[in-house]
């Protein structure tokens, strides 16, 4: 899993105007490595990130939520996910409910190192032979490549390499807003960054208060270690219901 360093990097994110598919006049903010980590900045919208490569257990259920809600998630799927016929009933909804759907590498390989350098671990052209890969795993679902451009890179890590291959291919690489803990949602008891879902609900909101959500990216893992059983996807309805309140607006995240 992902090493603690997201949350130190708010402070170095910056602010870019760049021309995205649909967007050609858009500014997004990206964060020093070339990862847009928020979409419309000036809109009071957030965009909810689901991820999956091995665990999805509550996939069935967050998706009964946002459908209950009327709003659509942001989701990103390895191939090793994608090529897993246990998957394959909860894959077809996510597609047909109308939700994004984009690649999360097809192996799901850590392309850069933990340490603050993030010192490349596999070279761009590998890294781009996975993504397509994973691109081919999601045709089958009838999910084609013009259609789902943002990509998340594996374990939410990469480097300014791998962004600008990304980029300089069409692809738009995202990564979750700084500063926001709902990631720390795939920890355990037994390890000492572990922290229950009130306490990142109760840093999320105090975030929001600081900071605002406009454009924010916020991860929700739906699939945990047996280990964890205080899912914080669980809380999904109080926090839909907690942004409207605060007048949020859930949008995919290659809204135009």
């Amino acid at each position: 899993m992902r090493k603690l360093l997201i949350c130190g990097l708010a402070a170095s994110m910056f602010v870019v105007p760049l021309a995205l598919p649909g967007m050609p006049d858009s500014a997004v903010e990206t964060d020093p490595w070339g990862c847009v980590i928020r979409v419309n900045p000036a809109s009071p919208e957030v965009h909810l990130v689901f991820s999956a490569d091995s665990m999805f257990e509550g996939g069935a259920y967050a998706l009964d939520v946002l459908d209950s809600a009327g709003v659509k998630g942001s989701f990103f799927f390895t191939g090793n996910f994608l090529r897993d016929s246990a998957n394959a009933a909860v894959i077809r909804r996510v597609v047909d409910g109308g939700h994004y759907v984009g690649p999360h590498s097809d192996r799901h390989i850590l392309l850069a190192d933990w340490d603050r350098a993030r010192t490349t671990l596999v070279d761009a052209d590998s890294m781009m032979a996975d993504l397509y890969a994973n691109y081919g795993e999601l045709a089958r679902f009838g999910v084609m490549l013009e259609d789902a451009r943002y990509v998340l890179p594996p374990f939410e890590w990469c480097n300014a390499t791998h962004s600008a291959a990304m980029r300089s291919a069409g692809f738009i690489p995202v990564n979750l807003t700084p500063g926001i803990e709902t990631y720390r949602d795939y920890t355990t008891p037994d390890m000492a960054e572990y922290r229950s879902s009130d306490s990142m609900l109760r840093q999320l909101w105090e975030y929001e208060e600081e900071h605002g959500l406009n454009g924010s990216l916020i991860i929700v893992h739906l699939g945990t270690q047996e280990a964890r059983t205080d899912k914080l996807y669980s809380h999904l309805p109080e926090i839909l219901d907690s942004l409207a309140a605060r007048g949020y607006a859930i949008e995919r995240v290659d809204k135009e």
